[in-house]
């Protein structure tokens, strides 16, 4: 009985992670502390604790720790919340139940709307970019918001319900006005991995065919975009950061990295970050750590792609963080982190599937 109390306790800890991650990242450490602290007083975290996914990332996290103490670099410690995020994160997909993370899924899509009303308030008072006051940037409330559109788009899809249409244009609306221009084309990629999925073969053609249309027309200046004003600008800004980053890389350590927030250091806290995932993971993990991760990562995509009818949510979501993080690094904030892990933790019954991959995987089984 003290089991099954202890079980539900933690449940109820889960779906209020899942609602505070688009209200305030205060909450969501806060709900991470709890969940932490009730995994290892139940000695629940021994379910995890062979789990060879989380064994790799914390023995680079781990490694990175000392490297950041050897190179003076403080913030590199911020490995140490990561990995503990990261806990909470893996026990949610190897202990949690099915039912609870459909619950949660469905709190994932209801609560994302939140950020709008909340933006409305906060672009009125600033006039403004919003993403400041609940998600500390801008562009982590755009990656937030792109994987919530990306579920709504995905529910409507598979569950026919037009609360999620409207969901959904709330998180574009709200994305929007965050003026995350990289999750803006995330999104896109990840709405046409579903338009791939679930629609019939010509309604998807002539879906490419108005995206190709709407780019010409951008490149030429016709149609607008988002800060179109500044897009040229920050382009070349962002190839000039990583260049720097590159060049720091191949000058120092590239075997075994300097740990989390050495950009920062080394452009003397200028940029925090390197606005490229495979960049930021060389200079804080170095080559080994990279490739560690690397086989995590591309081990988790191949069981993915392997059973792709049954894992369409997961590879829209994957297809948008990947470009949102070769031209950000927003992946390791507390609240896109986990995220991330609570939708692709979702076990998927696809069934109303119409387009290419309905055909190709019918021809599979015959």
């Amino acid at each position: 009985m003290e089991i099954i109390k202890k079980q539900k306790y933690l449940g109820k800890l889960y779906l209020l992670l899942g609602a505070s991650i688009f209200i305030h990242y205060i909450l969501v450490i806060l709900f991470s502390i709890l969940i932490l602290f009730e995994i290892f007083i139940s000695k629940d975290y021994k379910k995890i604790l062979k789990d060879r996914t989380l064994i790799t990332v914390g023995v680079v996290l781990g490694f990175s720790i000392m490297t950041s103490v050897f190179y003076k670099n403080i913030l590199g410690l911020v490995a140490i919340p990561i990995f503990l995020f990261l806990v909470v994160g893996r026990y949610y997909t190897l202990a949690v139940d099915v039912e609870l993370k459909q619950k949660v899924l469905q709190i994932i899509s209801k609560f994302s709307i939140v950020p709008f009303f909340v933006g409305i308030v906060e672009f009125i008072l600033t006039k403004g970019r919003i993403g400041y006051f609940a998600f500390f940037n801008p562009n982590y409330l755009g990656s937030v918001m792109m994987m919530g559109a990306i579920v709504n788009l995905y529910l409507f899809f598979e569950k026919r319900n037009k609360k999620n249409i409207l969901f959904f244009l709330l998180n574009m609306a709200t994305l929007f006005l965050s003026g995350s221009r990289s999750s803006l084309i995330a999104v896109i990629l990840g709405i046409f991995v579903l338009l791939f999925y679930f629609l019939d073969k010509r309604y998807f053609i002539f879906g490419t065919l108005v995206l190709l249309v709407y780019i010409l027309g951008v490149y030429l200046h016709v149609f607008p975009f988002l800060r179109m004003d500044t897009f040229v600008e920050y382009f070349w800004l962002r190839v000039e950061i990583v260049q720097m980053a590159i060049v720091a890389f191949k000058r120092t350590n590239f075997l075994y990295g300097h740990g989390n927030f050495f950009y920062y250091k080394f452009t003397n806290h200028v940029y925090p970050h390197s606005h490229n995932a495979i960049v930021e993971f060389l200079l804080s993990y170095g080559l080994i750590g990279t490739v560690l991760l690397a086989t995590v990562f591309f081990r988790y995509l191949y069981e993915i792609l392997k059973k792709d009818r049954n894992n369409i949510l997961k590879i829209a979501l994957i297809v948008g963080v990947i470009f949102h993080n070769l031209t950000d690094f927003t992946i390791f904030w507390v609240q896109t982190v986990l995220l991330f892990i609570m939708i692709s933790s979702y076990e998927e019954d696809n069934k109303m599937i119409k387009g290419y991959r309905k055909i190709k995987n019918e021809e599979s089984e015959n």
